[in-house]
């Protein structure tokens, strides 16, 4: 088989397969700023699955719900990408943990790309959160314009972070 059919068969598969949104899981150029980011700041760590003590609604959002509720399956509640900004290039939000606080020791960092290198600073920055049983989302079945949205597991509230400048605002 011909590179250029190859290509163009991957190209068809992505098109009907990969979400356009974003995901869950961060591409090299966003490990390496993050990775950059939390070797600047010894503090902090990534926050993992462990850390929100959902398994049961992150397993029940990779295995998709009723109705519009398609599955995730790379769902992970502290990590999602996207264009959130809308000017063309994937962002990514993730949360980290603050090691020197005993509460409330959960940090949003969202980065905007592109990522022309690793030393990229948030464009925004949200700490003493308490985000135990919590999850990051971005897209369907919500409408458009899609916004980035930080919400309780079980609940039809949230926190949205819409774009302002080079920035967020973060509403309630």
């Amino acid at each position: 088989m011909s590179a250029n059919r190859c290509l163009c068969i991957l190209v068809i598969y992505l098109a009907h397969v990969a979400p356009a949104w974003g995901g869950h899981t961060l591409t090299p150029a966003e490990q390496t700023t993050l990775k950059s980011w939390l070797g600047l700041h010894p503090a902090f760590r990534l926050a993992t699955d462990d850390d929100c003590d959902c398994w049961s609604d992150i397993k029940q959002m990779r295995a998709g719900g009723e109705g519009v509720w398609k599955p995730v399956p790379d769902y992970h509640p502290y990590t999602v990408t996207g264009d959130f900004n809308g000017d063309g290039a994937e962002d990514f939000a993730v949360v980290v943990i603050d090691r020197s606080k005993r509460k409330k020791s959960f940090v949003l960092l969202v980065f905007n790309g592109p990522f022309p290198s690793k030393t990229v600073s948030p464009a925004f920055i949200r700490s003493g959160l308490d985000l135990k049983y919590y999850g990051l989302s971005y897209g369907p079945p919500r409408p458009k314009p899609y916004r980035l949205l930080l919400g309780r597991f079980e609940t039809d509230s949230g926190i949205l972070l819409i774009p302002k400048g080079n920035s967020y605002r973060w509403e309630r």
